[in-house]
């Protein structure tokens, strides 16, 4: 019986592929970074999940709840990329205050800048 070799091209090929796949790591959804939609002691939850579907993660602080919405683009070679929203929620389920942090370079450049 032949034994069958792989031809190198194709295995050079593969084991491109495989790197490169290995090279960037996402986890969560992409979602906008304008977060003017947002607003304090008015929006509520049913809102906030039309917008942005399911959080990322939910949590507490100091007995507030609070949904995580994250993007994070991690590279092995490269700038990782971030971005998070974190929503903290009053007893009526609306928003009592959030934070919006990123690490791309178009929000960092606007967020700098400030309002106009």
């Amino acid at each position: 019986m032949q034994s069958r070799r792989m031809n190198p091209r194709i295995l050079l090929s593969i084991l491109a592929f495989c790197g490169i796949q290995m090279a960037c790591v996402t986890r969560g959804r992409d979602f906008s970074s304008d977060v003017g939609w947002i607003k304090k002691g008015q929006t509520n939850q049913p809102d906030v999940t039309r917008f942005l579907g399911a959080p990322t993660a939910v949590g507490s602080a100091g007995g507030v709840s609070v949904w995580t919405y994250g993007f994070y683009d991690y590279r092995l070679f490269g700038e990782s990329e971030t971005k998070e929203l974190k929503l903290y929620w009053a007893n009526d389920q609306k928003v009592q205050d959030y934070s919006f942090n990123s690490s791309f370079p178009q929000d960092r450049q606007r967020l700098m800048l400030g309002p106009k």
